[in-house]
């Protein structure tokens, strides 16, 4: 059994006496995070997509990186 009053409890594991409540406001900002973090991978999903529809583009890119051998 973990003695260390600084310990982590375990997932499930009630609350030591005297200890206080989770604070809402941090699951809150992790759930703004998260949410911001998705927003930015999809709008990069969706702008690398976007650039299929312009084969011009793509063909300069590719000449751009078969360039650098």
């Amino acid at each position: 059994m973990n003695l260390d009053p600084h310990a982590l409890p375990l997932r499930g594991s009630l609350p030591p006496k005297g200890a206080e409540p989770p604070s809402g406001g941090r699951a809150a900002a992790h759930v703004w995070q998260r949410a911001l973090v998705w927003t930015g991978v999809v709008a990069a999903l969706l702008g690398t997509f976007a650039l299929y529809h312009r084969p011009d583009f793509l063909v300069n890119l590719a000449d751009q990186l078969w360039s650098c051998f």
